[in-house]
């Protein structure tokens, strides 16, 4: 048999599967993450901005001339702390007193904030041109010492929350990428460890032969998960193990009962073959022969039937039944039995029953069969029906020997009978009551028999059946 590799390994599916879903719960976090000091870096930058302004307007406004301001660049550039911030303040939106613009960025017209409106977060403007770096600016009107109006820009590059965020975004691509592949290869060391119970099971179940059935599944060590499947397995064994030896039983019945006949075959022909017979003698040997290929076709019949029955080939059709149409006519045909027997036949059976007529006639026809067979001579076999509780229940009543207790469990057998000596025309090889038991199973019911103080009762049990 050929390796199905990993591709059809549930180890390596399980753990592809948990290291997916680990990729997916760390590239979820990271995204968290990211979207977090995104937000973050870009709220910092906007209240810098703000102040910036504020700070800016506050000098101004202190200021007692405007050309000391601009003789002193080096003060704003510190107060600005890099060369990714720019300052720019004039008048008339011209940078004519301070421009400190390190990069000469191509500003943007913006609409100042009047002298006295505080500044907001959405006041400030992220301008992106079409070449260069991202800016976040801030405009707002403010007022030298002397009352003069003057425009104050304030803004910084956006290239190093650009950067920092690129970074961000490459080390939560590694962590996920690292995350999921260390998943999946813990997975398969954990998931290998964890089936160690599977592949004990499975050498377990691979050691059990048709000469070992009896042998079962050890649920000493276990984990709790895979206790139910072994018991599990563990039942179907039992179930083997009975079938097994049913089925050993059965052929080592049928080989019996087949010998019997086919020896009494070989044994009268080689007789009558030893010298010449009169013609009536060969007629007799004729008459018997036929009796015994009787015997073997009735016994073939029965078991095909068991067989069919036993693999639910046999389906049934359901139909209301007269029972006491049913009754009359099985103690009609039973009659000439009967009275060769000096017995009596009543049915009292009435109503109607949802099953297979053909089916049903067969069961009650061998129950009733076995109870005139040994029924007590000047006795009366009785048919009745009875409807306790959700069933209906047929009864074949006889009066006659008292079977033993061991015995009733053992009746409903294959090839069993209570007395091996006892053979009719008409016998059944010991398949009668098994019939009548593969029959019920089929109706989803069941046969019993008790026999107490010389009373024997074969019954029927049909489930009540809904329409």
């Amino acid at each position: 048999m050929s390796d199905p590799g990993r591709r059809g390994s549930l180890i390596w599916r399980a753990a592809l599967g948990v290291a997916v879903t680990c990729a997916g719960v760390l590239a979820f976090s990271g995204w968290f993450l990211y979207r977090s000091l995104e937000a973050e870096l870009a709220y910092r930058d906007d209240m810098a901005l703000m102040g910036r302004l504020e700070q800016v307007r506050a000098l101004l406004q202190d200021s007692d001339d405007l050309s000391a301001l601009q003789a002193r660049p080096r003060l704003y550039q510190n107060m600005l702390g890099n060369r990714d911030s720019l300052l720019l303040v004039g008048r008339d939106a011209q940078a004519d007193i301070i421009d400190i613009n390190p990069h000469t960025d191509a500003i943007p017209a913006l609409q100042a904030l009047a002298v006295n409106q505080p500044p907001r977060r959405e006041h400030v403007v992220t301008w992106q041109p079409d070449s260069g770096s991202g800016l976040l600016l801030l405009a707002g009107d403010g007022t030298g010492r002397n009352g003069e109006r003057l425009r104050v820009t304030v803004g910084k590059r956006l290239d190093e929350r650009t950067a920092m965020l690129a970074s961000y975004r490459l080390r939560i691509y590694a962590a996920v990428g690292l995350g999921a592949l260390l998943a999946l290869l813990l997975g398969v060391l954990v998931l290998r460890r964890a089936l160690r119970p599977v592949r004990a099971i499975a050498a377990q179940v691979a050691g059990i032969s048709p000469r070992t059935l009896g042998q079962r599944l050890s649920v000493a060590q276990i984990p709790q998960e895979l206790y139910e499947p072994v018991q599990a397995l563990n039942g179907m064994l039992d179930r083997l193990d009975d079938s097994f030896a049913r089925l050993s039983q059965f052929s080592a019945d049928l080989a019996h009962e087949m010998r019997t006949p086919l020896h009494t075959l070989l044994t009268s022909n080689g007789q009558m073959l030893n010298q010449a017979r009169s013609v009536s003698e060969y007629q007799d040997l004729l008459a018997s022969n036929v009796e015994e290929f009787e015997r073997l076709n009735r016994m073939v019949a029965n078991l095909l039937f068991l067989a069919r029955a036993d693999h639910g080939d046999c389906p049934i059709v359901r139909q209301p039944v007269d029972l006491q149409q049913l009754g009359d006519e099985l103690c009609e045909y039973f009659e000439a039995l009967a009275e060769d027997r000096n017995l009596g036949l009543h049915n009292t059976m009435s109503g109607t029953l949802q099953a297979d007529l053909p089916l049903l006639q067969r069961a009650l026809g061998n129950l009733l069969a076995n109870a005139v067979k040994h029924a007590t001579p000047g006795s009366t076999v009785q048919l009745r029906s009875e409807r306790p509780g959700n069933e209906t229940r047929l009864v074949v009543m006889n009066r006659g020997d008292t079977l033993p207790p061991a015995v009733i469990p053992r009746l409903f057998e294959r090839f069993y009978r209570a007395d091996e000596t006892r053979t009719d025309p008409g016998d059944s090889g010991g398949l009668g009551l098994a019939i009548v038991q593969s029959i019920m199973a089929l109706h989803d019911g069941r046969a019993a028999l008790r026999s107490e103080n010389g009373v024997t009762e074969a019954s029927l049990h049909f489930p009540t059946v809904e329409r």
